[in-house]
């Protein structure tokens, strides 16, 4: 029997024509009609594969940098987002626990490395692979989001660009189309830096986001995306609002909710109601400032059952310290001798403390109970406070009302026996004046400095890699 007899023969026993089937599927891929079409114009222009791959690189690559650089910056902001994600496919969070910090870390780290491989070649054959994994992942996931509409946005750039979630599906078409490119013909254009070298650029670019990401997460990001930034008014506007928010408040009695409006009378606790949430409801226009700007803040405080607007009341002092705790059910009670600490400093030296926790009145009282603090805690709305301040807890100076600086409690260092105007308590400092004052650890400089020197030891690395060869007369790769 002939080869060709027996293809005929598996060809008649393979049951409902697959082989057809997989016969125009052959044909389908089968690029030699391309190949007629682009020859010519590839005889014509040698290095056009080349040049549409480096602009397919410079692309994808720009992008992915972008994309896994604001996320690094701001990896409570990534966190919370995953969290969001998280929550709309129904996963429990505290099942998870640090895995998804764990997972925000590895998401930008992974797009940071893949936008910068590509933008300098590295890795010609692995780099689009690790792209076209993420890409599978991302597509049908923006797909879903722009039909489903589980979050206000991706969150693919985190704060730095707001994107609409179905411009972000077309965005990731675009991306998944210059990717299919790069994984037929990224090996057909050079590197900047050779192959031999590039197992040094692999450690700077991680080395680089990792520690990026580290000083966002334990200090503050070091370019601020969100509205509250350094000078803004937060308890002292220079005018009214334009618009105020409006508030309903929702009490339980006998397992059934009941909603009041602020012009309603709230109900007694001792006739067995209790305040379960606030809502807001909308907006109302302030007449007395019709025309006016608005305010640069519109962080409001509340007090610890939620049912009066306590933040004019706490203006006034010139230096105030703030407490902010996102959530109080998560803080840890290994933090609660840091925060007393901060409190006695500030007592002793005229500064007003306070703690802003969003969390139910029993847990704020829970929190009081074991932690034996003696500072007052309102409330505020928690995502408000995961706008003006990152970590869990963080802290705000204000003077005269204004932000002055602000940084996550783990940034805060506190020697103790301490205890002398003018000495150093780490990172902690009471100066000759008796004004408090905090610095971040680690570095004098603003984070926009620190970003832009960090950044350039990178750029300086890999430029250094790139010229190395030619420099120190390297032959091999």
């Amino acid at each position: 029997m002939t080869d060709q007899d027996k293809t005929e023969g598996a060809r008649r026993k393979t049951p409902l024509g697959i082989e057809r089937r997989f016969d125009r599927f052959g044909d389908w891929l089968d690029t030699s009609r391309l190949a007629k079409v682009v020859s010519p114009m590839l005889r014509r222009y040698p290095n056009s594969i080349s040049v549409v791959t480096w602009l397919m690189r410079l692309a994808v690559g720009a992008t992915f940098v972008v994309s896994g650089l604001t996320k690094a910056i701001d990896p409570w902001g990534t966190y919370y987002k995953l969290q969001e994600y998280f929550t709309a496919f129904h996963f429990s969070l505290e099942a998870w626990g640090n895995t998804v910090l764990t997972l925000a870390f590895l998401l930008f780290s992974v797009e940071f490395f893949i936008g910068v491989s590509l933008l300098t070649g590295c890795f010609r054959k692995a780099t689009p692979i690790m792209t076209a994994l993420v890409m599978l992942v991302m597509l049908p996931l923006t797909l879903w989001i722009a039909i489903a509409d589980p979050v206000a946005d991706c969150g693919c750039f985190g704060d730095f660009l707001v994107v609409s979630n179905w411009a972000t599906f077309f965005k990731n078409v675009l991306l998944t189309v210059a990717t299919l490119w790069l994984l037929k013909f990224n090996v057909r254009a050079g590197c900047l830096i050779r192959p031999f070298l590039q197992w040094l650029a692999a450690v700077g670019i991680a080395a680089y986001v990792l520690l990026v990401g580290f000083i966002g997460y334990r200090q503050q990001p070091m370019l601020d995306f969100r509205p509250y930034k350094i000078g803004l008014a937060l308890l002292a506007a220079d005018d009214e609002p334009e618009f105020t928010p409006t508030f309903a408040f929702v009490y339980e009695k006998d397992g059934k909710e009941t909603t009041f409006g602020e012009d309603d009378e709230l109900p007694d606790e001792a006739d067995g109601w209790r305040f379960v949430r606030r809502e807001e409801t909308g907006f109302e226009k302030n007449e007395a400032s019709a025309g006016a700007p608005r305010p640069s803040s519109d962080f409001r405080i509340w007090n610890e059952d939620a049912s009066e607007d306590v933040t004019e009341s706490l203006a006034g002092p010139e230096h105030q310290l703030i407490l902010l705790i996102p959530d109080i059910n998560a803080l840890s009670m290994a933090s609660s001798w840091e925060i007393n600490r901060l409190y006695d400093i500030a007592s002793r030296q005229g500064v007003d403390f306070f703690a802003v926790a969003s969390g139910s009145p029993e847990a704020i009282e829970q929190w009081r109970d074991l932690s034996s603090g003696q500072y007052p805690i309102y409330t505020a709305e928690d995502t408000s406070i995961k706008e003006l301040v990152r970590g869990n807890p963080g802290l705000v100076a204000l003077e005269d009302g204004r932000i002055i600086w602000k940084t996550a409690l783990s940034a805060i260092v506190l020697d103790d026996g301490v205890e002398d105007a003018g000495e150093e308590t780490g990172s902690a400092t009471l100066d000759d004046n008796g004004k408090f004052r905090t610095y971040p650890i680690g570095t004098a400089m603003t984070g926009a400095q620190a970003l832009i020197c960090l950044s350039a030891m990178l750029v300086a690395l890999l430029g250094l890699l790139a010229l190395a060869p030619s420099l120190f007369g390297m032959r091999r790769g």
